[in-house]
C-alpha cells in the first residue's frame, strides 16, 4: 500500500493531519489549564460568601467549603485590603505564583508545558478577578498534582480524538484519491496495453 500513489498520499495526510492537530494541542491544553483554575477561584469566592453571610461558621464547615473548592485557603482584596477569608493549615512552601487576570497566551502555554514537566507535587498561588466585580481580587492556594493529572487525562482524550480524526481524514482521502485519480489512469493505462496488444 506504501509503494502505491494513493497510499503515499494516504500516509502523508496522516503526517500533515497529526502535525497540524499538535499545533492546536498545545493552545489548548494551555487553555484548559486556565479554565481549571479559574474554575477554582469561582469555587473560592462561592465558598468564601458563606463565612461573609455569616461571620461564625464552624471549622469543619471551613474545611468542607475549602476542600469542596479544591483549595488551601482563600484571600480577598476588598478597599485595597487584603483579607484571609477561609483557610486551613497545610504544610510547603508556595512554590510559585500565576496572576490569571491578564496573561498572555505565551505565558499560558509556557506554565501549561512546565506543569507537564514538573511531576512533583507543589503548592501554588492563583490570583484572579472576582466573578460580577466582587471585590478587587481573589487569591488562592492550592496543589499541582490534581491540575497536572486534570490536564493529562484532557491532553489523552484529545490525543484519541485527533488521531481518530486524522485517521477518518486520511482514509476518506484515500479513498477518495482511489476513485477519483487511481482508477482512471489504471482504466486508460489498460487501453494502452489493449492497444499495444492488438
Amino acid at each position: 500500500m506504501i509503494r502505491s500513489l494513493s497510499g503515499r498520499f494516504f500516509v502523508l495526510t496522516l503526517i500533515f493531519i497529526m502535525m497540524t492537530e499538535l499545533l492546536l494541542f498545545i493552545p489548548s491544553v494551555a487553555r484548559y489549564r486556565e479554565s481549571y483554575l479559574l474554575s477554582r477561584l469561582e469555587r473560592a469566592q462561592i465558598a468564601s460568601l458563606a463565612l461573609l453571610a455569616d461571620d461564625m461558621i464552624s471549622q469543619e464547615l471551613e474545611l468542607e467549603l475549602l476542600k469542596n473548592a479544591g483549595v488551601f485557603n482563600v484571600v480577598l482584596r476588598r478597599d485595597a485590603a487584603r483579607e484571609l477569608v477561609l483557610s486551613s493549615a497545610f504544610t510547603g512552601m508556595i512554590s510559585a505564583t500565576y496572576d490569571l487576570q491578564n496573561p498572555t497566551l505565551l505565558e499560558l502555554i509556557r506554565d501549561a508545558a512546565w506543569r507537564f514537566i514538573d511531576t512533583e507535587d507543589r503548592i501554588i498561588r492563583v490570583i484572579g478577578a472576582p466573578l460580577r466585580e466582587a471585590g478587587m481580587m481573589i487569591e488562592v492556594t492550592t496543589a499541582t498534582a490534581p491540575l497536572r493529572a486534570a490536564m493529562i487525562d484532557y491532553g489523552l482524550r484529545i490525543l484519541a480524538l485527533s488521531m481518530f480524526i486524522a485517521a477518518i481524514t486520511a482514509a476518506l482521502l484515500f479513498a477518495s484519491i482511489r476513485v477519483i485519480l487511481v482508477k482512471p489512469i489504471w482504466r486508460v493505462v489498460a487501453n494502452m496495453q489493449r492497444y499495444a496488444q492488438a
